[in-house]
Protein backbone atom coordinates (compact mmCIF):
# COMPACT_ATOMS: atom_id res chain seq x y z
CA UNK A 1 0.00 0.00 0.00
CA UNK A 2 1.16 3.50 -0.78
CA UNK A 3 1.23 6.40 1.66
CA UNK A 4 -1.95 7.92 0.24
CA UNK A 5 -3.84 4.64 0.62
CA UNK A 6 -2.63 4.27 4.20
CA UNK A 7 -3.70 7.84 5.05
CA UNK A 8 -7.10 7.51 3.33
CA UNK A 9 -9.61 9.69 5.13
CA UNK A 10 -6.90 11.08 7.40
CA UNK A 11 -3.81 13.22 7.33
CA UNK A 12 -0.52 12.73 5.51
CA UNK A 13 2.44 14.68 6.92
CA UNK A 14 5.30 15.39 4.50
CA UNK A 15 8.40 16.62 6.34
CA UNK A 16 10.97 18.79 4.56
CA UNK A 17 8.96 19.19 1.37
CA UNK A 18 11.68 21.60 0.14
CA UNK A 19 14.09 18.66 -0.18
CA UNK A 20 11.70 16.72 -2.41
CA UNK A 21 13.15 15.82 -5.84
CA UNK A 22 11.48 17.46 -8.85
CA UNK A 23 10.11 14.10 -10.08
CA UNK A 24 8.35 13.54 -6.76
CA UNK A 25 7.03 17.10 -6.79
CA UNK A 26 5.47 16.43 -10.18
CA UNK A 27 3.81 13.25 -8.95
CA UNK A 28 2.50 14.94 -5.79
CA UNK A 29 1.11 17.81 -7.86
CA UNK A 30 -0.67 15.35 -10.15
CA UNK A 31 -2.28 13.63 -7.15
CA UNK A 32 -3.41 16.97 -5.71
CA UNK A 33 -4.84 18.16 -9.04
CA UNK A 34 -6.57 14.95 -10.07
CA UNK A 35 -7.45 13.77 -6.54
CA UNK A 36 -6.38 10.36 -7.77
CA UNK A 37 -3.30 8.28 -7.01
CA UNK A 38 -2.05 5.91 -9.70
CA UNK A 39 0.09 3.24 -8.06
CA UNK A 40 2.98 1.73 -10.00
CA UNK A 41 1.70 -0.77 -12.56
CA UNK A 42 -1.97 0.16 -12.22
CA UNK A 43 -4.16 1.28 -15.13
CA UNK A 44 -6.72 3.14 -13.05
CA UNK A 45 -6.11 5.20 -9.93
CA UNK A 46 -7.45 5.25 -6.42
CA UNK A 47 -9.42 8.28 -5.25
CA UNK A 48 -7.40 10.26 -2.72
CA UNK A 49 -9.24 11.65 0.29
CA UNK A 50 -6.30 12.92 2.31
CA UNK A 51 -5.46 16.10 4.20
CA UNK A 52 -1.84 17.05 3.54
CA UNK A 53 0.36 18.93 5.97
CA UNK A 54 3.89 19.81 4.93
CA UNK A 55 6.85 21.41 6.65
CA UNK A 56 10.19 22.79 5.58
CA UNK A 57 13.06 24.82 6.98
CA UNK A 58 14.02 26.35 3.65
CA UNK A 59 12.49 29.34 1.88
CA UNK A 60 10.38 27.76 -0.85
CA UNK A 61 10.05 31.09 -2.68
CA UNK A 62 13.84 31.14 -3.16
CA UNK A 63 13.74 27.55 -4.42
CA UNK A 64 11.01 28.53 -6.87
CA UNK A 65 13.12 31.42 -8.16
CA UNK A 66 16.07 29.04 -8.61
CA UNK A 67 13.92 26.48 -10.45
CA UNK A 68 14.29 23.90 -7.66
CA UNK A 69 10.66 23.83 -6.52
CA UNK A 70 7.48 23.90 -8.59
CA UNK A 71 5.49 27.11 -8.22
CA UNK A 72 2.23 25.33 -9.01
CA UNK A 73 2.88 22.81 -6.23
CA UNK A 74 3.67 25.65 -3.82
CA UNK A 75 0.33 27.24 -4.76
CA UNK A 76 -1.49 23.97 -3.97
CA UNK A 77 0.30 23.43 -0.65
CA UNK A 78 0.35 27.00 0.65
CA UNK A 79 -3.33 27.13 1.64
CA UNK A 80 -2.92 27.94 5.34
CA UNK A 81 0.71 28.92 6.01
CA UNK A 82 2.05 28.82 9.56
CA UNK A 83 5.34 30.42 10.53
Amino acid sequence: MGKFQLAKGGTLFIDEVGDMPMSTQTRLLRILQDEENLEHGMKSGNKSNVRIITSTQVDLKNLIENGEFREDLFFRLNVIPLN
